[in-house]
């Protein structure tokens, strides 16, 4: 039991049928937090099996815990909900299944005071299995230990939502200061329920990066990621990607950003190519299907006849553009193939997605 106080962090856990030990201990990890003066909205996005009896044991264990029942529109639209009922100054979001160190909130809020910046993330650790690996996120060129403000955050870190190299695009690990979130809300619709499944925590990011007047990094573990492995399977959510391609083609038109378009071409195309790879892997179509995948990509994709046109005019940079500059289907069923060979080819790559595969079901 904590001291009756307003709470400074809200905390947002939204969750749907979860695994029961996973979402024990991941509000374990929240509740044990050194930082006290927090509120954890748990929302239960219309579960079906007996997941939300763990939430409603802790929230009878700890006065924090508040579970909110809605019904499952996915977790986009789970969050926006818990931000309803979030009454601190920051927000912090963190996912069912993963974990907090015990100091992560009291190093997020700090660091957020100290500064005045209206985001503040940390690094983040993966966990698999049994398995730690520290600072997965070290290396990005965001720098630490300084506050950035506008206009040189637009300016020079808005790309960071089309190259992988500059900052993390999770929702987790960091604290937002919640009056910049609700501005942002009531002028534009951060939460798009259509992005769907693939590309919702970027796409929160991409849209709230305009309403921040500054940003701070530290270079502290401030999140713990349990890695599940599902990327060794098929997806048949990962063409939401595509989708969330289009709309960040829009706002780089809005906010003429000229320098993102062609990250933002290279990434879709990677895309493109890794799924129709694992839609030949996992047989889920034959040759003549993914032949037909890649034609209604050209044929229905908004996004490009504006890709064919950059690349007509900058010069196709491989094989896999030249291909669809040509329209050559074959060439482009080719490519795909080239992807499996290299990624899933070798012993070495065998054995070790057997060992994740056995280290996730030991966790």
């Amino acid at each position: 039991m904590i001291e009756d106080r307003k709470p400074v962090v809200s905390i947002i856990i939204p969750f749907y049928n979860q695994r029961k030990r996973y979402l024990d201990e991941c509000l374990r990890s929240v509740c044990a937090q050194s930082y006290k003066y927090i509120e954890v909205i748990v929302v239960n996005d219309g579960s079906t099996d007996d997941s939300p009896s763990v939430a409603r044991a802790w929230s009878k264990r700890d006065n924090r815990v508040v579970v909110e029942d809605k019904v499952n529109e996915g977790v986009t639209m789970a969050r926006r909900y818990g931000l309803t009922k979030a009454t601190g100054k920051y927000v912090a979001f963190v996912d069912s299944d993963d974990l907090l160190p015990r100091q992560a909130i009291e190093i997020l809020v700090h660091c957020a005071e100290d500064s005045g910046a209206d985001l503040t993330m940390g690094s983040m650790t993966k966990k698999l299995g049994f398995i730690e690996q520290s600072h997965v996120d070290k290396n990005l060129s965001f720098p630490f230990h300084q506050l950035v403000s506008q206009p040189e955050l637009f300016d020079q870190y808005y790309i960071g939502f089309f190259l992988n190299t500059v900052f993390s695009v999770s929702m987790c690990a960091r604290v937002y200061r919640k009056s910049v979130i609700d501005k942002a809300m009531h002028e534009t619709e951060l939460f798009d329920r259509e992005v769907g499944k693939m590309g919702e925590d970027q796409f929160f990011n991409l849209k709230l990066f305009p309403f921040l007047n500054s940003m701070y990094r530290t270079d502290e573990t401030v999140y713990i990621y349990r890695f599940g492995g599902g990327t060794f399977g098929f997806n048949k959510n990962f063409p939401q990607v595509f989708k969330s391609s289009d709309k960040r083609l829009k706002l780089l038109d809005q906010y003429h950003y000229e320098k993102g378009y062609q990250p933002l071409f290279a990434e879709y195309v990677a895309c493109l190519y890794f799924h129709a790879s694992r839609l030949i892997t996992c047989k889920i179509t034959g040759k003549e299907g993914v032949k037909d995948y890649f034609r209604d990509e050209i044929e229905h994709r908004e996004l490009m006849p504006r890709l064919l046109d950059y690349y007509t005019d900058h010069g196709a940079p491989d094989k896999r553009v030249q291909c669809l500059l040509d329209k050559d289907f074959e060439g482009m069923y080719d490519c795909a193939c080239d992807i499996n060979r290299q990624r899933f080819g070798s012993l070495k790559g065998m054995i070790r997605r057997r060992i994740i595969r056995l280290m996730v079901r030991l966790s």
